[in-house]
């Protein structure tokens, strides 16, 4: 069966309808009972019901009544919702006052309250893709008793690939909140979860996850869309990288196993940089360096979030109509994230990662009251719409609003970054050898492998990916002594140090009276 054909067709009939533009000042979600999606009949439905699981991550499904509702869809999307958490506090993104929107302005100055409402739509997302997971798996199992039935083998790899899809989430929940509802598919619909903080989940998710793996399929057997061994390795190695934020027992080792384990069967960088986000990277999505990538279309797959969110909405409307042909697109841009300075800056001259347009602005954020063509802020040109024949052609075919780019979760150059961290803490694992060959590619000259080194090499290759919070977190620079500061942190232009409370985000204050709340909120 086409996954591909079939998903697109799935994921399109969900596809929103709304405008695009700012997003509105107050959302109004509310997650939806999952369990209307049992009943099927025949194992057709079964596997348009496995569609939507992943369905999940790209779009925001408001016209669905088994998805969360937003006033605009745009800003519900999985992958927009986390990377919002992920990367407008750090040192690489800022959206200004051009937009307005309510609560924006908390996770640019890192100031958020648990009355903000992308932190309520953040968890309940998270939680939402949990609850659609356990729901699926509750119920697969009778897809080998309808009509047109799922063979035995077919309906093991879909229950391993959910959970796979359900510790994704639990993961970014881990990371975000430090705490949440654990629910499984043994749970009953309605019960009210235990509560958990992330150093209980922990073990759990792991447990679960390396459970789950040897029954994903090889990424050279896999299906276009569905995840691969190889990317539920590198969730696994993610959640060993972060194991001493989490649970104050650092697993470097077990990260650095899990790494090699992706480099058994996926080992080489694509040639150029610059063509993992472009309009045709899904030639390097799954048996390639992108190990896991949210699948997004034009045509079918219509979404305000993922690389249409990086691509238009991060583009200034008003810039040379022939730079937008060069990157694929007719349609005008909508001011939102735009590259803070520190970014910018932490480039060399010739790195060929340099994906940001200077134009006629400025490398500051004196002015964020606008963004006009010669506002504060350059501009993001790292997610495109063209494909990679017509890179950098202004007569190349030319796409609306909807990016033809995936959204990568994972890359094998993050692969090679994590072992050279897991070098840096004492596994012999080669790490230096790989730290060198990102650079190589970025056509820069070997350096020394420290870890001011390598976390400034992690901006360098993965910035606006959804990384960087969780990165500095890791490195000690995002609260506490050794921390950083960049333009606007704290809420002053020229940045101040904020509380060590916020190295997790507060629980938003809906969830509170089953979450509780964690501490100084």
């Amino acid at each position: 069966m086409n996954f591909k054909k079939i998903s697109y067709a799935a994921l399109g009939c969900m596809a929103l309808t709304i405008g695009a533009t700012s997003c509105v000042d107050d959302l109004d979600v509310t997650p939806k009972n999952p369990s209307n999606i049992t009943n099927l009949t025949s194992g057709e439905q079964y596997y348009q019901n496995f569609v939507q699981v992943y369905s999940g991550l790209a779009i925001a499904g408001v016209n669905d009544n088994s998805d969360i509702s937003v006033d605009d869809g745009g800003a519900g999307v999985y992958t927009r919702q986390l990377w919002n958490l992920q990367e407008l506090c750090t040192d690489e993104a800022f959206i200004g006052k051009n937009w307005d929107d309510a609560g924006l302005d908390e996770l640019d100055y890192s100031t958020w309250s648990a009355d903000n409402h992308w932190l309520y739509e953040a968890m309940s997302r998270f939680t939402f893709q949990i609850n659609i997971c356990n729901e699926f798996l509750r119920n697969i199992d009778n897809a080998a008793n309808v009509t047109n039935p799922l063979d035995a083998q077919t309906i093991t790899e879909m229950k391993a690939e959910v959970r796979v899809l359900r510790a994704l989430s639990y993961y970014h929940m881990m990371d975000c909140f430090g705490r949440g509802p654990w629910v499984t598919e043994n749970n009953t619909v309605g019960e009210t979860p235990v509560t958990m903080t992330r150093e209980e989940m922990f073990p759990l998710v792991v447990a679960d996850l390396i459970d789950a793996i040897p029954n994903v399929r090889l990424a050279a057997q896999q299906t276009y869309g569905r995840l691969s061994r190889e990317a539920a390795n590198m969730l696994l190695a993610k959640l060993y990288l972060n194991a001493e934020v989490y649970t104050g027992t650092a697993m470097w080792s077990e990260c650095a196993t899990a790494c090699q384990e992706i480099l058994k069967t996926i080992n080489t960088l694509a040639p150029e940089y610059k063509y993992l986000f472009c309009g045709s990277n899904d030639k390097y999505v799954g048996n390639g360096e992108i190990l896991w990538a949210v699948p997004q279309d034009n045509s079918n797959l219509q979404t305000y979030g993922g690389t249409t969110y990086l691509g238009i909405g991060a583009w200034n409307a008003n810039i040379p109509k022939e730079l937008y042909h060069k990157l694929g697109s007719t349609a005008a841009g909508w001011g939102g994230p735009r590259v803070r300075p520190e970014l910018a800056d932490a480039f060399g001259a010739s790195d060929k990662r340099y994906l940001i347009y200077e134009g006629t602005f400025t490398n500051d954020l004196n002015d964020i009251s606008d963004w006009g063509i010669d506002g504060s802020g350059y501009m993001c040109v790292k997610f495109t719409y063209t494909d990679e024949n017509d890179y950098d052609n202004t007569q190349g075919v030319l796409y609306n609003t909807f990016n033809n780019a995936d959204f990568p979760l994972f890359r094998l150059a993050d692969t090679f970054l994590m072992l050279a961290e897991c070098q840096l803490n004492g596994v012999e694992c080669n790490g230096k050898y790989y730290f060198d060959k990102v650079r190589e590619r970025a056509k820069q000259p070997a350096i020394e492998l420290n870890a001011y080194n390598l976390l400034q090499e992690r901006q360098r290759e993965l910035y606006w990916e959804g990384h960087r919070r969780s990165d500095m977190i890791r490195f000690g620079v995002f609260t506490g002594d050794r921390q950083e500061v960049w333009s606007w942190k704290g809420g002053v232009q020229q940045g101040q140090k904020i509380d060590p409370h916020r190295v997790v985000y507060a629980i938003p204050t809906n969830f509170t009276a089953t979450l509780g709340q964690n501490d100084n909120y």
